[in-house]
């Protein structure tokens, strides 16, 4: 009796924490059923679309335009991880470099946006993406606060 019992211990415990490992992915870092923090193209001109109530031609530029954007953002990734081997001392520096080469390209993505979707919507856009920022560095000093 006594093993039956040990051995259902064992078994249910084992379940229980291969259950476990699947679900840190689904609800974990990875934002659900995508892959990593990022989303693709289609998946950001899908909710572009769906906040803003594109038109479908808007919706196939828009998404176009992302994959575009995504492409050259790779490149310079790439590029900046080739020289960063390089140039590894000043960390703080390449930091606010890097800082201002994403925001200036941000500001291109908008005026390149705007072009396809127009002003409004572009506005619209804006207020949406900074409302889901803070949401989510909101949520996310929220979780790394814990009971002290």
């Amino acid at each position: 009796m006594k093993k039956i019992v040990f051995m259902t211990l064992v078994a249910i415990f084992t379940l229980s924490c291969t259950l476990g490992a699947q679900e840190n992915g689904r609800n974990g870092r990875n934002g659900g059923d995508r892959t990593g923090m990022r989303w693709t193209a289609k998946d950001r001109a899908e909710e572009i679309t769906k906040q803003l109530k594109l038109t479908d031609k808007e919706k196939a530029q828009v998404e176009a335009l992302f994959e575009q954007q995504d492409a050259k953002q790779a490149e310079q990734i790439a590029q900046q991880r080739a020289n960063g081997r390089e140039q590894v001392q000043d960390r703080a520096k390449r930091r606010e470099e890097m800082q201002a080469l994403f925001e200036k390209e941000v500001e291109k993505n908008d005026a390149e946006l705007e072009k396809v979707i127009g002003k409004e919507k572009t506005k619209q856009w804006k207020q949406y993406r900074a409302d889901r920022q803070k949401e989510m560095r909101d949520s996310n000093r929220a979780g790394r606060q814990g009971p002290r």
